[in-house]
């Protein structure tokens, strides 16, 4: 052909292409004078079937025209493009190049298919595949398979039809399409009961014929050409698996904590119900995540059942199920056997927790006998428990309190809280100087402290407190070298009757005080404003107001 010859430089779709919406034909150089209304069409298109080859064509550019069918071509369907006699360039250059172009859409193909790829499916699972266009009963049976994993063999589909066919289609919205074409929409199940935990391939292979008479389903007409494969995972086998939460992995259940039965399919609310947990003198029924009461909808499902604390410590229970015990698809449970399910509770886990931490205020007169609490929960811990202090001032001697040790200890207690478990094997008071150790009073016996509050008396002033036990560290860290390790807990405390407050304005600012008990403003208060170093900005002294 010869160079600068006014030519078709491309056109598509050609030869077989499985869907096809539109046909775009350009030109090397311009054909015609874009925006011309009277421009006419480069190609006249016809396809086997005359209904499926209407639509609009128009010119996208100079050298573009574009031919939108008006939906998709159906499967089977041959097409050909004359181009137009004595068309020319704007230039008046005859069209070179060949006159005719062809392509056809080959086969049926599956434009979507329910379940959807990679979802897990039951055992006799329902497939629906919506064609672009109607197949053979025939050359689906014969040309779609299941492939299961560990079966060396093809496992032929059976074709899902009548009232099962009906509810499949309605449940998914495409009952109506499927009565406008019916071959289009293919409803089928594997030949066999699909083993459960293992995968699956849905094969729709080569040769799958769309029919050579729409109206018939029976003579083949062109096969797609193209195997595609959707691949799922079978549902795994009824199963309830318990669980709670332990001190560590050798250890009975926690008795402060729920006891949960997990399945991995959903049973029947009201079946669920029936599940109990039982010590030899008691009985107690299971609650439900999200529990509407008694008029919570007995027809709902669920998938878990918990039993909540606080549990009896150092008992053992049983979990039983009721009889006939199945999933909402009325599987039998696979570890039935293990059921009534023999499970224990631990004793109380040691405790020694502050009322307020890091940081709390003790008011000084709250107590009838004038002495400052500091409240602590202890349980099970050492009877002889270590408590240290240290004191960094009194508030009757104001001009002793140094702003700079307050703040400092102050942000050594905050920074230690935030590093969590680090901060439960080291001791923030070990080797510093002014530490005294504090009294609590003895319980009854030398055995491990029962559940109690204790209230730890303070002085006037700021504290720092800290608790050392070996059975915390037992019972909550980690064994290192198989050796227990003592746990610290701690916490800041500033035992006062005054209450400052701070109002910063845009101009100026306010400082008052009141005491705590009454509420009423206290004069000749120093209030001192520092830096968070400790360094002093500014001083002034209450008034009566």
């Amino acid at each position: 052909m010869a160079v600068g010859a006014f030519q078709i430089s491309s056109l598509s779709p050609q030869g077989e292409v499985a869907q096809v919406r539109q046909v775009v034909v350009k030109f090397n150089e311009a054909a015609v004078n874009f925006g011309d209304p009277t421009a006419a069409a480069p190609l006249a298109i016809s396809c086997t079937e005359a209904q499926a080859s209407k639509g609009t064509g128009r010119w996208v550019s100079e050298r573009e025209w574009a031919f939108e069918f008006e939906r998709d071509l159906p499967p089977g369907m041959a097409c050909t493009m004359q181009v137009r006699s004595g068309m020319k360039s704007i230039k008046g250059v005859d069209l070179a190049g060949a006159a005719n172009y062809r392509f056809s859409t080959g086969g049926p193909f599956v434009q979507n298919i329910q379940p959807y790829q990679g979802q897990t499916i039951d055992e006799d699972q329902f497939f629906t595949l919506q064609l672009n266009g109607p197949a053979t009963l025939a050359s689906v049976q014969a040309q779609v398979w299941c492939s299961v994993e560990g079966l060396g063999e093809r496992v032929p589909v059976r074709p899902v039809e009548g009232t099962e066919r009906a509810a499949l289609l309605k449940a998914q919205g495409l009952d109506k399409a499927a009565q406008q074409s019916p071959l289009s929409i293919v409803t089928l199940a594997c030949n066999r009961r699909l083993t459960p935990g293992t995968r699956l391939q849905i094969v729709y292979g080569k040769g799958v014929q769309s029919p050579s008479n729409i109206a018939s389903s029976t003579a083949g007409g062109i096969a797609n050409s193209v195997e595609k494969r959707f691949t799922y995972k079978v549902r795994e086998p009824f199963k309830a698996s318990f669980s709670c939460e332990r001190e560590n992995a050798q250890s009975a259940c926690l008795p402060i904590r729920p006891m949960s039965l997990n399945f991995n399919a959903p049973v029947a609310r009201k079946l669920a119900e029936g599940i109990l947990l039982s010590t030899a003198k008691e009985t107690f029924k299971p609650i439900f995540e999200k529990d509407g009461g008694a008029g919570a909808d007995g027809d709902s499902v669920v998938n878990s059942v918990s039993f909540q604390a606080l549990l009896p410590e150092q008992s053992q229970f049983a979990i039983s199920l009721p009889k006939d015990f199945k999933d909402a698809s009325g599987r039998s449970m696979n570890n039935a056997d293990s059921f009534p399910l023999k499970v224990a509770t631990a004793p109380m886990p040691p405790l020694a927790k502050f009322a307020a931490s890091p940081f709390g205020i003790v008011e000084r007169f709250a107590e009838k006998d004038g002495v400052a609490l500091l409240p602590v929960t202890l349980r099970n811990v050492e009877a002889a428990l270590k408590v240290d202090g240290v004191q960094t001032g009194k508030v009757n001697d104001l001009k002793a309190v140094s702003d700079a040790e307050i703040i400092a200890w102050f942000a050594k207690v905050h920074r230690l809280d935030n590093r969590n478990n680090q901060s439960r094997t080291e001791s923030l008071l070990k080797g510093q100087a002014g530490v005294k150790t504090l009294d609590l009073p003895k319980p009854a016996s030398n055995d491990p402290r029962p559940f109690e509050v204790v209230g730890i008396p303070l002085s006037p002033g700021f504290h720092v407190v800290e608790i050392e036990s070996l059975k915390l560290g037992s019972s909550l860290l980690e064994k290192r070298a198989g050796n227990a390790q003592p746990m610290f807990v701690r916490t800041s405390a500033l035992v006062t009757n005054l209450g400052v407050h701070f109002k910063l304005g845009r101009e100026n600012a306010l400082a008052w005080v009141t005491t705590l008990d009454k509420g009423k403003p206290v004069a000749n208060a120093t209030v001192r404003v520092s830096t968070c170093d400790g360094r002093e900005l500014a001083t002034a002294t209450t008034n009566s107001q």
